[in-house]
C-alpha cells in the first residue's frame, strides 16, 4: 500500500542504467552538503538564498566573504572563489553575465566574477535547509484537511457545462489546486506520521511508565483518526466520482487565459490539480480502482496494525518488568511428593529434575569427537571440562529473577464480552436497516444504523471497482437481506442520524430481502 499515490506509468523503470548522463548531472548538485567542507558551502549558498533580494541579484567572492565574515567565516578571497567555482560546476551557481564598470585594476580583479543562484541551486539548498532543520518529533495526520476536500469537491460537483464554461478561470483555478493542496497536506502529514510510529514501534528503551502514557494517548488518537477516515471516505468516494465525469472541463477552463511561457516557447507548470492526469491520484487515494483497494482503507489497516503493534510491546514491557515466582508450581509439586508411593516418587523426580538412578550401561558413542558415551560412571572417565558459568551459579542459563506466570482470564474475558457488545449492536443496527425494506428516500436511522449502513454502501462500490453508470447498480449482501445501490440522476437518499443529516445525489439505495436476491437470480 503507498500511502502517497503515485501513477506507476509515470515512473521510470530503476536499474542499473536508467539515470541518463543528464539525470547524473543534476544529481551533482546535491555533493556540496555532504563533505568535508559542507559548513562553508551552506552558509555560501545562505548568502544567495537567505534574503529574496538575493534569488535576483548577483554577487562577487569579495561580497560572498564580507558576508561569510559577519557569520564568523574567515576565509580568504581565493578559496571564497574556488568554493564559487565548485559550485558552478555542479550547477547549483551561474556566473552572471552582467558587466561591471572598473574604475582600477584592482577593483577589475576583484569583480570580474559575479555568481548568482540557479533553479537547481535554489531547490537543492531548499531540501537541505529543511533537512538540517528537520526534527525526530511527532506530527499529527492533518484529518482537518478531509472536511476542506469534502466541501470543496461538492462545490466543484455542483457546476454543470453551463456554469463551468462562464465561470472565471482564476475562481475556478483557485478552488482546485485548493483541493490538492489540502489533499498533499494530508498525504505528506499522514506519511510523516507513520514514518514516526514506526520508529517508536521498535524502541526498547522506554520503560513501563512512559510506554503506558505514550501508548494510552496514541490509541486514542488513532481511534479517532480512523473514525474520522471511515466517515469521510464514503461521501468524498461519491461526489469525487461524480466530479470526475468533467475533470477535463474544469482544467480546460481553469487553463484558459494568458499563460506564462518559457524561453523555450513552453508553457509554464502550474500547480497540482490543474493537468486533469493529476486526478489519479485522488482517485487512487479515496477510491483505489479495479483489484486494488484505496489507499485510505490501506491507512486503516495500517492504524489497526500500529494499535496491535502497541499492545504486544506494552505486553512486552510489563512482562519484564515484573518480578515472576515459581511458588504456587512448586506447591503443587510438593502436594504430588506428598501424595505418591516410594517407587512413584523416584519417577516424579527424576521427571522433575533430571536426576535419574546410577545405572552405567556404557556403549559405543555415537559423536566421535568424544569417546565417552553420556551413560559411563564418573569414577571411570576423565575430567569433564566444566564452563565458568556452570561451575560458580550450577545452571547454564542467565542468571536473573524467576518470571511469574501472566493470568490472561481475566483479560480473554473482558475481551469476548466486548466482541459479543459489538456484535450485538451491529446485529441490532443491520436490523433496524432491514426494517426498512425497498427504496431509501427520506430515512432517520440511530447513529450504529448509520455507520453500517454507510459501511455497507462503501463495500458495495469498491466491490464493483468502477464508477457506476446510469441504470447499473451495485450490490452487497446485509446477511439475509441486500443492499443495492444505482445511480438515478434526478434522484436521491437522505439519511437522518443524531450525528447529523447525510445527502447522496443521484445516488438510490435500496433493501431488498433474501427472497427477493434469489428470485433475480433464478
Amino acid at each position: 500500500m503507498h500511502i502517497l499515490s503515485v501513477p506507476l506509468t509515470t515512473l521510470p523503470t530503476m536499474t542499473s542504467a536508467s539515470l541518463t548522463h543528464a539525470e547524473r548531472v543534476r544529481l551533482e548538485a546535491l555533493r556540496y552538503a555532504t563533505g568535508e567542507e559542507s559548513a562553508t558551502y551552506v552558509a555560501i549558498m545562505r548568502t544567495f538564498t537567505g534574503e529574496i533580494a538575493g534569488l535576483l541579484s548577483d554577487q562577487s567572492a569579495a561580497e560572498v566573504a564580507a558576508r561569510l565574515a559577519a557569520q564568523g567565516f574567515e576565509l580568504d578571497r581565493e578559496t571564497i572563489d574556488d568554493r564559487l567555482s565548485y559550485l558552478v560546476e555542479h550547477g547549483n551557481l551561474a556566473r552572471s553575465p552582467r558587466e561591471t564598470e572598473a574604475r582600477s585594476l584592482r577593483e577589475y580583479l576583484q569583480n570580474r566574477a559575479r555568481y548568482q543562484l540557479t533553479q537547481r541551486g535554489e531547490l537543492v539548498h531548499r531540501f537541505v535547509e529543511e533537512l538540517l532543520g528537520h526534527t525526530e518529533s511527532a506530527r499529527e495526520v492533518s484529518t482537518e484537511m478531509l472536511g476542506g476536500i469534502l466541501d470543496g469537491l461538492t462545490a466543484l460537483s455542483a457546476l454543470d457545462a453551463a456554469a463551468i464554461g462562464s465561470a472565471d478561470p482564476e475562481t475556478l483555478a483557485r478552488d482546485l489546486v485548493t483541493v490538492f493542496a489540502q489533499f498533499e497536506r494530508l498525504v505528506s502529514s499522514t506519511r510523516d506520521f507513520y514514518t514516526y510510529l514506526s520508529q517508536v514501534l521498535i524502541r526498547y528503551d522506554l520503560d513501563r511508565a512512559e510506554f503506558a502514557v505514550f501508548k494510552t494517548a496514541l490509541l486514542d488518537y488513532l481511534q479517532r483518526f480512523v473514525d474520522e477516515i471511515a466517515r469521510h471516505m464514503p461521501q468524498i468516494a461519491d461526489v469525487l466520482q461524480r466530479v470526475e465525469t468533467h475533470v477535463d472541463a474544469l482544467c480546460a477552463r481553469a487553463n484558459t487565459g494568458q499563460r506564462l511561457r518559457g524561453v523555450d516557447g513552453e508553457v509554464a507548470r502550474r500547480s497540482a490539480g490543474l493537468d486533469p492526469a493529476d486526478w489519479r491520484s485522488l482517485h487512487a487515494w479515496f477510491i483505489g480502482g479495479a483489484g486494488r483497494d484505496s489507499d485510505a482503507a490501506g491507512v486503516r489497516r495500517l492504524a489497526t496494525d500500529a494499535m496491535r503493534a502497541l499492545l504486544v510491546n506494552l505486553r512486552r514491557i510489563a512482562t519484564g518488568g515484573r518480578e515472576q515466582s515459581r511458588y504456587s508450581d512448586l506447591l503443587v509439586l510438593a502436594r504430588w511428593f506428598a501424595e505418591a508411593d516410594d517407587d512413584t516418587a523416584h519417577a516424579l523426580w527424576a521427571a522433575a529434575f533430571g536426576l535419574h538412578p546410577c545405572r552405567h550401561l556404557a556403549f559405543v558413542a555415537d559423536d566421535d569427537a568424544d569417546p565417552v558415551p553420556p551413560t559411563a560412571s564418573w569414577w571411570r572417565t576423565p575430567v569433564a571440562d566444566v564452563p565458568l558459568a556452570l561451575r560458580r551459579t550450577g545452571a547454564r542459563t542467565v542468571r536473573g529473577r524467576a518470571g511469574r506466570r501472566e493470568d490472561y482470564a481475566a483479560a480473554k474475558a473482558a475481551r469476548i464480552a466486548e466482541r459479543e457488545r459489538a456484535e450485538e449492536r451491529r446485529a441490532g443496527a443491520l436490523a433496524e436497516i432491514r426494517a426498512h425494506t425497498g427504496r431509501l428516500g427520506t430515512v432517520r436511522l440511530s447513529d450504529d444504523a448509520r455507520s453500517a449502513l454507510l459501511g455497507l454502501y462503501a463495500r458495495a462500490l469498491v466491490e464493483r471497482g468502477r464508477p457506476l453508470g446510469v441504470g447499473e447498480v451495485a450490490e452487497v449482501d446485509g446477511g439475509g437481506w441486500s443492499l443495492t445501490v444505482s445511480h438515478a440522476p434526478g434522484a436521491g437518499t437522505t439519511i437522518v442520524s443524531p450525528a447529523g443529516r447525510l445527502e447522496l445525489h443521484d445516488l438510490a439505495l435500496a433493501v431488498h430481502p433474501a427472497e427477493y436476491r434469489q428470485r433475480d437470480t433464478g
